[in-house]
């Protein structure tokens, strides 16, 4: 069997067999800037570990950048933003922790898992990185997003589809390309999704973020949204377009129509 094929039945795997919920006995609570480092041993159950050993060493630690708001509360299960950075360290954006906190999400990104890495890698670091976070924290499992930048987004773009039964949600960051072969049933779980592509009037991946964009709305992804930031190159948004993309994903309706953002010139 090829490792990106069995890599997929891994995580199925442990998707099925992993309650995300933090338990009572865990370590104790920690907020703001938190650093988590773990093995897949210590996350995967012993009859998976054979799938990903060809991927990463099993019994070598994979290091994580969590922010936590200051405000989470154990009873309240928080929502998840898994964020796969284009650079070597795990990146945590300053700007976006007002919305974590008003959102009661808490963010996650994997050293070591930039664009130097291979995908397969990156995508194990993505898929792996709310099991580390459910080991201390209460996780909503219908809250589990997933985001990038630039080449982050791109990987991003495929774990939110090739993984749609464990991601909620993505926001692709100036960075996607087209989603995996998947099987019929988890592209049907896929289109049942919502999707937030953000790129700028300024950025050198705007126009293929816009091609990509509309090959999801012409393959009935019935959940997207578009946002062109006007006088933004090739950056992560600030805090208020975080925001709106936050919005759009927490979104309480599930109208069937796209919601295409005002493109500017």
């Amino acid at each position: 069997m090829k490792a990106p094929l069995r890599l997929i039945l891994v995580l199925l795997i442990l998707q099925a067999s992993v309650a995300i919920s933090a338990a009572n006995d865990g370590p104790e609570i920690q907020r703001g800037h938190v650093h988590v480092a773990r093995t897949p041993a210590q996350l995967v159950d012993g009859k998976s570990l054979e799938g990903l050993s060809d991927i990463h060493d099993v019994g070598r630690e994979i290091s994580w950048q969590m922010y936590v708001p200051e405000n989470y509360d154990p009873d309240v299960p928080a929502g998840l933003l898994v964020f796969v950075s284009p650079t070597p360290k795990g990146w945590l954006p300053k700007a976006w922790r007002p919305v974590l906190d008003e959102h009661n999400l808490i963010m996650i990104s994997a050293d070591m898992s930039g664009n130097g890495t291979r995908t397969k890698k990156r995508l194990l670091h993505a898929a792996l990185a709310p099991y580390v976070a459910a080991e201390r924290y209460s996780i909503d499992p219908q809250r589990i997003y997933v985001s990038g930048f630039s080449g982050g987004g791109k990987v991003a773009s495929i774990a939110a589809v090739q993984f749609a039964n464990l991601f909620t949600g993505a926001i692709y960051i100036c960075g996607v390309v087209a989603w995996p072969d998947v099987s019929a049933d988890q592209l049907a779980l896929a289109k049942s999704r919502r999707y937030v592509f953000i790129t700028g009037s300024d950025d050198f991946n705007r126009k293929l973020t816009r091609r990509l964009y509309a090959k999801y709305e012409k393959s009935g992804m019935n959940h997207i949204s578009l946002l062109t930031i006007h006088g933004m190159a090739h950056n992560v948004p600030g805090e208020k377009h975080f925001r709106e993309a936050i919005h759009y994903l927490e979104a309480d309706d599930h109208a069937t129509e796209n919601t295409p953002v005002a493109d500017n010139p």
